[in-house]
């Protein structure tokens, strides 16, 4: 089964680059690579992980997404989202906080974002609402609200994803 990692690899490579006018392309201040690993046990049961472009069901994987502000300016309100590719699940737990920022999860494809625990309302027959809490496998991205990247900092943020 083909996953579609490559494409999000590729998506999160072009993200760094801003077009200036067409003669002279600009680099932007912050630029950013996405990186799919495969997580396996070594024969003593250490992690190992290794680079990945395609996958199988059952496979954990795991996200790494490299942020480089290349500007001689801190950067501020720096919002980073990864996706949950489908036919994965995200794996619970595995976003940790990194600086000032805790992860935080869409069910509804980006349009909205919670921390954990993610919750939702359903219209029930009678017309009321329920409120319920979403479980990870209905997850559809991952973001990191950074206050700030300082000049020249660098800075990767990590996920893992279960194939189904």
């Amino acid at each position: 089964m083909q996953n579609r990692l490559f494409l999000f690899s590729l998506c999160f490579a072009l993200s760094g680059f801003l077009l200036g006018d067409a003669a002279a392309p600009e680099l932007a201040p912050l630029q950013s690579t996405m990186t799919a690993f495969l997580v396996e046990q070594d024969a003593e049961g250490k992690e190992r992980l290794s680079e990945v472009s395609q996958v199988k069901p059952g496979q954990l994987i795991e996200y790494a997404l490299a942020y480089n502000n290349i500007s001689d300016r801190d950067l501020t309100e720096v919002s980073i989202i990864g996706p949950i590719p489908p036919n994965t699940q995200y794996l619970a737990g595995s976003a940790q906080p990194s600086k000032d920022a805790i992860p935080e999860f869409s069910i509804d494809n980006a349009v909205t974002f919670q921390p954990e625990p993610v919750k939702y309302k359903v219209r029930l027959p009678d017309g009321s609402e329920e409120e319920k809490v979403a479980t990870a496998d209905m997850y559809t991205q991952v973001r990191w609200k950074i206050s700030s990247l300082n000049a020249g900092e660098k800075l990767t943020l990590k996920y893992r994803v279960q194939v189904r």
